[in-house]
């Protein structure tokens, strides 16, 4: 298909399949500049299916990177604007849609930069968007995370820069599925058998998820109001759409006090703006206890620093490797698609959601519930074909979810 097509196609799926795009209601986009000619593209869409206002916030990774290096006294980068966190707010107040589109321009523009600087601004930013990104991850709008690649980001998933546009393409039609007739159906077929996995596991309520492979025997806590999720959600105002495009996992909320074991991680993350690798975590009763990594360490140390919840699990995440992401054998540095290839876990903040009334419930219930609650949420992935996975019943018996990396559920 040509580009123009592409693009059309595309653009379709965000708008119209996952964030579903409603009659009347605003658009909120968060992307980088190099985003826009896309941006224009999603906006077309949008106003096509009767969207009230595009609203592109746009951020440009080089200036961040020259505030990190370039600000004269460490305290400045505490400073956010007042007004952020309220405008924040409204957007959720009034009902916006909400897409995040990743593609990055450099995606290692914060390679190198000051540990303990970066920390700092980053925590800074976390604090003033908390509300919002509780409200998003509590679904109170629609809201989805996608991607479009950029010649930087692509040549680092390819190994080269040449004929980059059609040689990425080539890997991520089929993991959009855009090569169907009808995507979209192709979509609602695959939310359908992550429902299915999703509603074994809810029959069940496993007492804990079992993980064992190389360097990994790793028990996670769960509890009887746990539920899993996967594919497509619902907000507040029962609205159906996906958060991720692509989604290949089914996911829950662990019992923040109740994880034990070693693990190690299959892939690389961005922790802080900065590719970790070969990172591994001990936990002892809910908390990393100790911790390393082959690569960025000290930025693992930062990430783990920022609060007590950085330290717990928010997440649990199964993925087999019949994954379309998985099977194309890249490593694409991006968490959207490499959550998606594989079982991961996320250090930091729990989703209200897969917990039984959770989006009712205040902040001091979700405590009480233990419900991690953090500045951060990061996903780090710890699935392969030397991984298996079992559920745990309250007897201490265990069946096979995983096997060798394939799901046999």
């Amino acid at each position: 298909m040509n580009r123009e097509e592409l693009h059309r196609k595309y653009a379709e799926i965000i708008i119209k399949t996952a964030v579903n795009q409603q009659e009347g209601k605003p658009l909120l986009i968060r992307t980088e500049i190099a985003q826009k000619e896309f941006v224009r593209e999603l906006a077309r869409t949008a106003y096509g299916s009767g969207a009230s206002l595009v609203s592109v916030k746009y951020s440009d990774s080089a200036l961040s990177r020259m505030r990190i290096d370039g600000v004269k006294k460490d305290e400045y980068l505490d400073f956010v604007p007042s007004h952020l966190e309220d405008m924040y707010e409204r957007y959720l107040r009034d009902g916006w849609s909400s897409i995040s589109l990743r593609g990055p321009e450099n995606p290692d523009i914060l390679e190198g930069a000051d540990s303990i600087r970066l920390g700092r601004a980053s925590k800074a930013n976390s604090v003033a968007m908390r509300e919002f990104l509780k409200g998003v991850s509590a679904n109170r709008i629609a809201w989805n995370v996608c991607l479009y690649p950029t010649e930087a980001w692509a040549a680092k998933v390819l190994g080269d820069s040449v004929n980059w546009e059609e040689r990425i393409w080539d890997i991520l039609i089929p993991i959009l599925r855009l090569d169907r007739d009808d995507p979209a159906k192709a979509w609602l077929e695959h939310d359908a058998e992550l429902k299915r996995r999703s509603e074994h596991m809810n029959r069940i309520r496993y007492d804990k998820i079992h993980f064992v492979g190389p360097r990994t025997d790793l028990y996670v806590g769960m509890a009887p109001n746990r539920v899993f999720a996967g594919g497509r959600c619902f907000n507040q105002s029962g609205i159906v759409f996906f958060p991720n495009i692509p989604t290949e996992e089914i996911f829950s909320t662990p019992d923040s006090e109740r994880t034990e074991g070693t693990v190690r991680t299959t892939r690389p993350v961005e922790v802080l703006g900065s590719q970790v690798e070969g990172a591994w975590f001990r936990f002892k009763e809910g908390k990393v206890i100790e911790f390393g990594a082959d690569r960025n360490e000290g930025v693992l140390d930062q990430y783990l620093q920022f609060d007590e919840g950085a330290k717990a699990l928010g997440e649990v995440a199964l993925v087999d490797v019949n994954s379309p992401i998985y099977q194309s054998g890249k490593v694409f540095q991006n968490i959207l698609f490499d959550e998606n290839a594989s079982c991961h876990i996320a250090l930091g903040n729990g989703y209200a959601d897969c917990i039984e009334n959770g989006t009712r419930m205040s902040d001091e219930e979700l405590k009480e519930a233990r419900c991690n609650s953090s500045l951060v949420h990061t996903d780090f992935m710890i699935g392969s074909e030397e991984v298996s996975v079992f559920g745990v019943r309250k007897d201490g018996s265990e069946d096979k979810i995983i096997e060798d990396g394939v799901f046999v559920i």
